[in-house]
């Protein structure tokens, strides 16, 4: 693992070697054993490109791309439309086969018909003797539309398997990181620092909130980083600062406003958060105390929680700091959520570390999670909101940060 270099690209190769995704099979093929599914139709993008390095633009709601893993059956089989052909054979994807159906009713047709690429598939699976035992679709996946995969597990029973939901399967697997993994993460959380550096270094009055977007995302792909799974965000001032998930707007930042940075630098699909908020010129004083304050609640964190210990002390032992600070009152959010390879339109894994996910977890060597501190504060001049935004990585001894820059308010 030694000689693994987080930044080489070589045209028409995986991001990672071949004995990774190998092994990423493997333990997915022992976590289906665990649950007893003998065959499990990936079709959640996130999952896809861990499994295979696969990426690409455009996941169609009508499409079931997707991969085929038999528990007792060596290679998967992966499926995909024809016009995406040339894409596998010359993008260096890791896969050793690939099935292609048509999406159409027939050759001459344009008229879409899911029904069609699922036959196809089912056809394969039952040449190959596949159709038996348990099977299971990812009932969660965010592609394809939840009409293609209920055919498809329709489809499944008709053929003889007994039916369950392989929903979160991979994602559990892939919470915990490989050395390299990390590594990827490592490098892309140092891009995402040099890239604030930068903005503190650029913003200044009059600059519009889709000026400073725009500047960041310049920056990452300077650096070779990706477009992320989520916008940047920009808001600033009083009226904007509280309206959560608002993109980037028109509005130009003006003297004595505070403005809220957070993006993504996406490295290989990879994704490390990162946010910080800066003050233009002058400001309420108050709001560099409230950051301030809020600062020392991930030293607290790395402080109490060990691995192996409930995601959820990570939240309990912030928030009670936080009170004890004499700011818990105004906090809109505390906690954070698994992150890592991710894929438009979601970039959040299924585990919070508040517990309210899909699933619950410890906190185990190897797993990363963005941490968030977020504080909605209404009458204050200049702004509604403040926050800071880091990426925790839990290692063998305990929690570290992945960011080096001071989590209190910069001024420019």
């Amino acid at each position: 693992m030694t000689d693994f270099d987080p930044t080489a690209y070589v045209e028409g190769e995986p991001p990672f070697p071949a004995d990774e995704y190998e092994d990423r099979l493997e333990r997915t093929k022992a976590a289906m054993a665990a649950r007893g599914i003998d065959l499990l139709f990936v079709t959640s993008p996130a999952n896809i490109t861990w499994l295979t390095g696969y990426d690409m633009l455009w996941y169609r709601r009508a499409t079931p791309t997707g991969i085929a893993i038999r528990q007792d059956h060596e290679q998967p089989i992966f499926f995909d439309t024809g016009g995406h052909k040339g894409l596998i054979e010359n993008s260096g994807f890791h896969i050793e086969e690939a099935v292609f159906f048509a999406r159409y009713r027939d050759a001459g047709g344009n008229e879409s018909n899911f029904e069609v690429s699922v036959d196809s598939i089912l056809d394969t699976l039952k040449g190959r003797g596949w159709l038996k035992g348990a099977a299971a679709v990812e009932r969660w996946a965010t592609a394809p539309g939840a009409p293609v995969l209920g055919y498809l597990e329709q489809a499944f029973a008709k053929a003889g398997c007994t039916t369950t939901d392989g929903s979160w399967l991979v994602d559990r697997v892939r919470m915990t990181y490989s050395p390299r993994e990390l590594a990827v993460l490592h490098h892309a959380a140092a891009m995402a620092d040099e890239v604030m550096r930068v903005i503190h270094g650029e913003l200044h009055a009059g600059m519009r909130e889709v000026e400073i977007q725009a500047l960041a995302q310049h920056e990452l792909g300077k650096r070779g980083c990706e477009e992320a799974a989520l916008r940047t965000a920009v808001r600033s001032g009083s009226l904007r600062g509280e309206c959560h998930h608002a993109l980037p707007s028109l509005r130009r930042v003006h003297k004595g406003d505070i403005v809220i940075v957070d993006y993504s630098a996406s490295f290989k699909r990879y994704h490390v958060d990162l946010l910080r908020c800066f003050a233009i010129g002058d400001c309420d004083p108050r709001w560099a105390q409230v950051l301030e304050k809020a600062a020392g609640s991930l030293d607290a964190v790395a402080a109490a929680v060990k691995p192996g210990e409930p995601m959820e002390k990570v939240v309990e032992t912030a928030k009670a700091y936080l009170d004890d600070q004499g700011i818990g009152r105004h906090a809109w959010f505390v906690g954070g959520y698994v992150q890592g390879i991710a894929i438009p339109p979601d970039w959040v894994g299924h585990v919070y570390l508040g517990g309210e996910g899909f699933e619950r977890s410890d906190f185990m060597p190897g797993m990363m999670t963005n941490y968030e501190n977020v504080f909605d504060i209404e009458g204050w001049p200049g702004g509604s909101c403040i926050s800071y935004i880091d990426m925790l990585e839990m290692t063998g001894s305990g929690i570290q940060a992945l960011s080096h820059l001071p989590r209190t308010l910069t001024v420019v």
